[in-house]
């Protein structure tokens, strides 16, 4: 969930935190959007490629190819403390031809900044399926959590270890319970995502997992 009508909705029903697709403007502001690029009727390209006075010229609620993402930096600092107990996690998405490190740096500078500025020391997650970027953070960020993103079990309790993440996200139908007891056994901290409705939400508890993320 992008939009801050979204979020407020589901901090409303009563949930323990909310995810977010995150990315990274030319000028260095994180923006909460789905889409990697517009496609009009105002602007177009890639949101990497705007900087957000000109993604803020671009807003159109609801048109389909439009920007339609908010800033994480305001939206979070009202949210943290309006939702004290609430985790916010950024779903980090990458899309650069700029010189990759140094992107991926400024990234994660911004995510720091992010958490020191909004006062969610403990609160604020990040996910990626990008090894590169969850190095970054373990250089730039230690402190703040991170989880590895995997479609598949294997090998993904080595890699997470290796990257210093806290544990490891992936889709419930990829798991077993055997394969979230080797998760937990390692150490690492257990995140599922695809579930949605009473059936799905039963099968997920089965896994124990520390955290589900319901499809709204």
């Amino acid at each position: 969930m992008n939009s801050e009508a979204a979020i407020r909705a589901a901090l409303a029903k009563g949930l323990d935190g909310v995810e977010m697709d995150v990315q990274l403007t030319a000028d260095s502001v994180l923006v909460a959007h789905h889409d990697m690029a517009l496609s009009g009727p105002v602007c177009v390209g890639r949101i990497a490629d705007h900087d957000w006075q000109t993604l803020e010229g671009c807003a159109l609620p609801g048109v389909q190819g439009g920007f339609q993402g908010v800033r994480p930096d305001r939206l979070l600092n009202r949210l943290a403390k309006e939702y004290p107990k609430a985790e916010f996690t950024l779903d980090v998405k990458l899309d650069t031809e700029d010189d990759w490190w140094t992107y991926l740096h400024r990234f994660t500078r911004a995510i720091a900044r992010l958490e020191r500025e909004a006062g969610l020391e403990g609160r604020l997650i990040v996910e990626c399926r990008t090894i590169d970027l969850l190095r970054a953070m373990a250089e730039d960020a230690p402190a703040i959590p991170c989880y590895l993103i995997v479609d598949r079990p294997e090998r993904a309790v080595s890699t997470a270890l290796g990257l210093r993440c806290t544990g490891i996200t992936m889709p419930m139908d990829a798991l077993d319970t055997e394969h979230a007891a080797h998760i937990h056994e390692a150490g690492l901290r257990l995140t599922v995502f695809g579930v949605s409705g009473t059936w799905s939400l039963r099968q997920a508890t089965q896994l124990k997992p520390d955290r589900i993320q319901v499809d709204e």
